[in-house]
């Protein structure tokens, strides 16, 4: 067996790491940091890096920086290379909460439109949003607004044996069209459409492994009240219920719900259709500011809640 560290690739991935520390650099400069000293904040301007190490047969690699700009483009040119690929078993994508307009979208066009694989590549993330994050993530098509317009698609079609998937939000229908095998654990991270996730899964058959699934519910139930909401947007109770009598809802063994609307009934329901199934119900959406309480801006009430163990 060949090791990761002695391959071209490697060699490429370790010129990449020398290379963002120069923007580093550049930009401490710029705002007339002394890096040298101990005791300036380390996070006092944005800073880009890659990390590697060794990683079954590969190697896991990950950036962290922001969704735009040099480090970004010199990284995606970096994976677009097919010796620097042959060589991640591990791949995934974090940085800052920063972001415009609410929003740290993920183009990653560089990457898709080149001639490439990763043959070894057995995991995928990209960092979902939190309930503590100003900005929501979200991969989003080259030239759109937040539109997600089939890129996650686009980037498993390079990865034959991926076995486990986060991504900061829901794929299209055309992710279902996917030769993907050996996929068995999926996340999807939260974001105002969910290009209805649920059903479209409900009818698959490219996901003969998959046994886990994490899913976050439309960030439209916390951030727009249920009169001004497109309600196509939140994933429908009779959406998981064909979910749960489907081929893939009945070979799934664990199954966690997040931010969901469904009632008791409708959870309990879904539970006796799989009494053995593991399904766990997580609320915790993405905070907000109470100074905007009063502006009745968004549905607040979910943050102000009474004491949950007092009958």
């Amino acid at each position: 067996m060949t090791n990761a560290l002695s391959t071209p690739g490697y060699q490429r991935l370790l010129e990449l790491q020398v290379n963002l520390l120069g923007v580093a650099q550049e930009t401490a400069a710029e705002y007339d940091l002394d890096v040298t000293s101990p005791s300036h904040p380390l996070w006092a301007v944005q800073y880009s890096y890659l990390s590697m190490a060794p990683m079954r047969n590969g190697l896991h690699v990950e950036y962290f920086g922001g969704t735009w700009g040099d480090e970004l483009d010199m990284t995606l040119a970096c994976l677009a290379r097919q010796d620097v690929a042959d060589v991640i078993s591990s791949l995934a994508f974090s940085g800052p909460d920063e972001g415009a307009n609410g929003t740290r979208e993920w183009t990653l066009e560089p990457l898709l439109r080149a001639n490439v694989s990763f043959p070894i590549l057995r995991s995928l993330y990209i960092r979902p949003t939190e309930p503590d994050h100003h900005n929501s993530s979200l991969i989003s098509h080259d030239g759109s607004i937040m539109d997600e317009g089939g890129d996650i698609a686009r980037l498993v079609a390079k990865m034959p044996f991926l076995t486990e998937m986060t991504v900061p939000n829901a794929p299209d229908a055309s992710f279902f069209q996917q030769a993907l095998p050996h996929l068995k654990t999926l996340r999807i991270g939260g974001n105002f459409n969910t290009q209805n996730f649920i059903r479209n899964l409900a009818g698959a058959s490219n996901l003969p492994s998959l046994t886990s699934l994490d899913f976050t519910e439309s960030t439209e139930l916390q951030m727009t009240w249920a009169k001004d909401r497109e309600d196509a947007y939140v994933t429908s109770f009779d959406a998981y219920e064909q979910l749960f009598k489907s081929p893939i809802g009945e070979q799934l063994k664990v199954l966690v719900l997040r931010n969901t609307r469904l009632s008791r009934e409708e959870l309990e329901h879904l539970q006796s259709l799989r009494k053995k199934l593991q399904f766990m119900v997580i609320q915790a959406a993405q905070g907000g500011y109470v100074s905007h309480f009063a502006h009745n801006a968004f549905p607040w009430k979910h943050l102000v809640q009474a004491d949950p163990g007092v009958n």
